[in-house]
C-alpha cells in the first residue's frame, strides 16, 4: 500500500510467523486472505476463496454485459436503462426494491 517508491534501509529479519498482524489499520489473522487493488484492501477467511471467485466471475460477467450494452448506446436514455437502477450483485432476473 505505497504511494510510489519508498527505499529501504537497514537490517530486515522475520520477528514471528503465523501471528496476528496489522495492515494499515487492518487486524489481519493468520488464514485470512487479503486483496489489495488501487482502491483499497478486504480481507476475508481462507475457507471462503471458492465463493469470493464465484461472485468475482459473475461481476466479471455482468460488467462485460453491461459494458457491451453501453458501446451500442446513442443517448443518455438508454444509459440510464442499461444501468437500469441495479448495483452489482442483484438479481438481474429480479425487480429492485426502487
Amino acid at each position: 500500500m505505497l504511494s510510489g517508491i519508498s527505499p529501504g534501509h537497514g537490517a530486515f529479519g522475520v520477528q514471528a510467523v503465523n501471528v496476528p498482524v496489522n495492515v494499515a489499520g487492518m487486524d489481519v489473522s493468520p488464514g485470512e486472505i487479503i486483496h489489495m487493488d488501487e482502491n483499497g484492501a478486504c480481507k476475508f477467511p481462507s475457507e471462503k476463496l471458492g465463493a469470493v471467485l464465484t461472485n468475482v466471475e459473475a461481476l466479471v460477467k455482468e460488467e462485460e454485459e453491461r459494458i457491451n450494452k453501453l458501446k451500442t448506446a446513442t443517448n443518455a436514455r438508454q444509459v440510464r436503462a442499461i444501468f437500469g437502477g441495479q448495483s452489482y450483485g442483484s438479481d438481474p432476473g429480479k425487480e429492485s426494491s426502487k
